[in-house]
């Protein structure tokens, strides 16, 4: 934990990153607590929005900008009443067409679509089917994101889907490179579209 924050803190001075997301499995409440409020600190210097993954309650204590919420967590609805109507609700629909057009009736303020390519970060992930995801992409009003296996590698294969955020985690934490160096990869190649 020691030299994530600061990885972290480097890669946000780069001014590129817009958004950054905390996913954290097996960890008791206390320390997710206690990491969520550290990092959050370094966000806010740098004018990044943080968005905590699965835990509305957590997301409270904190106050963090928002929560993220997958298909096995709590509902939309469950965590407006918890974080009330100005925090962040992203809702995770994979290539559910159904379900991203509830979770914009519900009112999340984004979604999430993925995962594109095989990942890392998840041990199971539902496969996007592009030619679907593109069709119905035009009815839904609200922020989109494209999640899953992202790198500046093959980034340029989504591109037309015209997401309004990209989300990469693998990439820039596993990878070859310094965080700092693979994030500025990863723009030059955005900055060619």
């Amino acid at each position: 934990m020691k030299i994530f924050p600061l990885k972290l803190s480097s890669l946000l001075e780069t001014g590129i990153v817009k958004i950054f997301q905390l996913r954290l499995k097996g960890y008791n409440d206390k320390l997710i607590i206690e990491i969520t409020k550290y990092l959050y600190q370094i966000c806010r210097h740098y004018n990044v929005v943080f968005i905590l993954n699965d835990r509305p309650d957590i997301a409270k204590i904190t106050g963090v900008d928002g929560v993220h919420l997958g298909d096995l967590d709590c509902s939309i609805k469950k965590a407006r009443a918890i974080l009330g109507n100005n925090k962040i609700i992203g809702s995770s629909c994979y290539n559910n067409i159904l379900n991203s057009i509830k979770s914009q009736s519900l009112g999340a303020d984004y979604i999430a679509y993925g995962a594109f390519f095989k990942t890392k970060t998840k041990e199971k992930t539902k496969t996007i089917f592009i030619p679907n995801l593109k069709k119905h992409k035009k009815n839904i009003k609200c922020a989109t994101v494209g999640i899953g296996g992202l790198n500046k590698s093959n980034i340029k294969k989504i591109a037309f889907l015209k997401f309004d955020f990209l989300a990469f985690c693998s990439s820039i934490w596993y990878g070859k490179n310094i965080p700092t160096i693979e994030i500025r990869n990863v723009k030059k190649v955005l900055d060619s579209f």
